[in-house]
């Protein structure tokens, strides 16, 4: 649940801050790029935690979604190396965990 509530922020923060809506993929797919640039601040092409942590900002409760998303990340990246873009892609497509599609229960 705590996971769920912390994409759910994580996706609002990526509209808000794109200025996009809707539910479209493709769009997203594009909006999707600007945002992980936006975020990564030194261009490495990973996600460090204070980077990640950076859309917390954007929330009207910015302790308790900086809370969420922190642990949100540190399962997303245990081993703190970095979250890549494909890792974050999947954060927000699947919701949780970053898990690949065929890893869900159909």
């Amino acid at each position: 649940m705590k996971v769920c509530w912390a994409a759910a922020c994580l996706f609002l923060a990526a509209s808000l801050t794109l200025g996009g809506g809707g539910d479209n993929g493709k769009k997203f797919k594009g909006d999707f790029e600007a945002f992980f640039k936006k975020l990564d601040s030194n261009m490495d092409g990973k996600l460090t935690k204070d980077e990640f942590l950076k859309m917390a900002d954007r929330a009207k409760e910015k302790d308790q979604a900086r809370a969420k998303l922190s642990q949100a990340y540190d399962k997303l990246d245990p081993e703190m190396k970095g979250i890549t873009k494909e890792v974050f892609r999947r954060y927000l497509e699947n919701g949780k965990n970053g898990e690949p599609p065929a890893n869900k229960a159909k």
